[in-house]
């Protein structure tokens, strides 16, 4: 026993002075006496040691904006294959991507819990630092580091930007409240070939831009760049501009990935603007370069805009460990290196390190102005006004005019798909603002109207509670269903005054066609102005494995419209997914 022991001595003694040499060599303190105000430039880049780090990684969750997920992504895989560690276990990034008002509502729903949170701007921080000091007395990211930067433009096709002035002056809102309100469009700039001004953007309660555009065009409105009020937004004017801009919109979307591509495949009879961020100008001048017939050009509004630097910190909650904060504080420095930030102008973003220069593709050829900066920023308004401009904007808003079409046939029986899909077309009905307009077809060998197409306030609750009443049986007759949705829809629109709303049909199967009277012909006869920017979309939900996808797709894709996979355990998200675009 003793010579074991004597054995054992030794061998640990060898590990001791090799550590010792390892730590002179390399001149590295333990992680336990790290100098805290260590230059970020050092942390980012680990020191290159012969042995790679071992034993279980320590895992980080950084969930992030979906618009720099590129950017990110390049610099985890950096960052991993740089061999950085804490206490001599590797770091693992794991990286969550979605719209930072969605990736709020996981985290304070306990659905998501990230190590790092990186939304697109400082307003979410500010919104979920309320809700966490209310709840925990603490805030749920202190002091956060900005990242990549991008400001809110209007893309627009390079011809019409020109004809509004561009770019040999300054244009902004001004120039697009005039066009949107006025009646003769496109005509008063001597181009009555375009048409009216149709303007898109994505829908406010879902996506960071489309709420800033939102407010961008309140400032403009108020004629202010800082300090709105409550006041401001009671202002008539500012009800009025803003609201005509709004009955400008084609339609709303989940995101303004959604909208950019709708611009760019669509072309200008389509849409002639949206607002977008300029990373996302860069983006599309590139990917959709073949299918364009002109140029996006980002018009930074003569008003001021908002430029977003995606601010990132680590969360200031329980889930977090000692390790995963170390790790997370190496992950944030190495971010806002140099060498990474260097990396930015490839993805559309600009560094938020001045002394990093800017790069191709910021440049005029890709749409952009790199001599634009932050300098007309404008102001962030206080929680307050920020959620009162929400508010105003579902006063204003297009409202919409809805069909609800739910398979009921007997195959909805089985493994409690009729179940879900009640309770998701439920709570679908409850969301619908009390302005919008709503009717439910629920369809299997026959087609059943539960009631006539009428206002959410007047029959919204009683429609769901029928829904929630229904029951699986019978055949599918689902060209039935929609042909008789379709018609209905037009009926609507011959008595709805100027037209100003959105009409849309949801379309959820979970088979083929067995027993409609009708053909799909007949129903893509009554298609054919679906296609336009003023068209009836046909949203379309294949539920289960034996929903004809390739059919609904092609319908949801006729009518520029979204197609959507569902299940039991997803037809909740489904279903508010298409509610974006109402």
């Amino acid at each position: 026993m003793k010579g074991r022991g004597l054995s054992i001595a030794v061998v640990a003694a060898f590990f001791v002075v090799c550590g010792l040499v390892i730590w002179l060599a390399t001149g590295r303190k333990p992680s336990s006496e790290q100098n805290p105000a260590a230059s970020a430039s050092s942390q980012a880049q680990p020191a290159p040691s012969d042995k790679k780090p071992s034993g279980p990684a320590v895992e980080i969750v950084v969930s992030s904006s979906d618009g720099k997920k590129d950017w990110l992504e390049d610099v985890a895989k950096t960052f991993q294959a740089s061999g950085a560690a804490v206490g001599g276990k590797p770091i693992k990034v794991s990286l969550i991507h979605m719209k930072s008002g969605e990736s709020m509502q996981k985290i304070l729903d306990g659905k998501e819990k990230p190590t790092i949170w990186s939304p697109a701007g400082g307003a979410w921080i500010d919104q979920i630092n309320t809700t966490w000091k209310t709840r925990t007395g603490r805030a749920f990211v202190e002091n956060p580091k900005p990242t990549v930067m991008s400001g809110l433009v209007i893309a627009m096709w390079e011809p019409m930007a020109q004809a509004l002035g561009w770019p040999g002056k300054p244009i902004g809102w001004d120039e697009i409240f005039k066009v949107a309100a006025d009646p003769k469009g496109w005509a008063t700039y001597k181009h009555q070939e375009w048409g009216p001004f149709r303007f898109g953007h994505s829908h406010p309660d879902f996506s960071t831009s489309a709420m800033l555009s939102v407010i961008s065009s309140i400032y403009a409105a108020a004629g202010k760049t800082a300090g709105v009020t409550p006041d401001d937004l009671k202002n008539q004017k500012v009800i009025d501009r803003v609201g005509a801009l709004e009955r400008s919109i084609v339609h709303y979307g989940e995101s303004s990935s959604w909208m950019t591509e709708k611009l760019c495949t669509k072309g200008p009879a389509y849409l002639s603007a949206v607002t977008l961020y300029e990373s996302s100008v860069v983006q599309a001048n590139d990917k959709y370069k073949s299918q364009m017939p002109f140029k996006l050009v980002a018009i930074y509004p003569k008003e001021g805009t908002f430029w977003e630097n995606h601010p990132s910190g680590i969360v200031q909650a329980d889930w977090v460990t000692a390790e995963q904060k170390e790790a997370g504080e190496k992950f944030l420095a190495y971010m806002t290196d140099k060498e990474q930030q260097a990396k930015a102008p490839k993805y559309g973003y600009r560094p938020t390190d001045a002394s990093v220069p800017l790069a191709s593709p910021i440049d005029e050829a890709h749409g952009v102005n790199p001599k634009e900066n932050a300098s007309k920023s404008l102001e962030y308004p206080s929680q307050e006004v920020f959620s009162r401009a929400q508010e105003l904007w579902h006063k204003v808003k297009k409202h919409s005019t809805v069909f609800l079409l739910l398979d009921v046939s007997g195959s909805m029986q089985e493994k409690g798909k009729i179940t879900a899909a009640k309770k998701g077309a439920a709570s679908f009905i409850r969301a619908m603002q009390k302005e919008d307009e709503i009717a439910v077809v629920a369809f299997s060998t026959n087609v059943s109207l539960l009631r006539p197409l009428a206002p959410v306030r007047e029959v919204g609750e009683v429609l769901a509670t029928q829904v929630e009443g229904l029951f699986a049986d019978g055949q599918t007759a689902m060209y039935d269903a929609a042909i008789q949705a379709m018609s209905e829809i037009e009926k609507a629109r011959k008595t709805a005054a100027g037209g100003q709303r959105l009409y849309g049909i949801v379309l959820l199967s979970d088979g083929k066609d067995t027993s409609s009277k009708k053909t799909l012909n007949d129903l893509k006869d009554l298609m054919k102005d679906t296609e336009g920017a003023d068209g009836t979309r046909l949203f379309t939900v294949a539920y289960g494995d034996d929903a004809d996808g390739d059919l609904l797709k092609q319908l949801a894709d006729r009518s520029n419209a979204r197609f959507l996979k569902g299940n039991t355990d997803n037809i909740d998200k489904v279903y508010h997914q298409i509610s974006a675009y109402f």
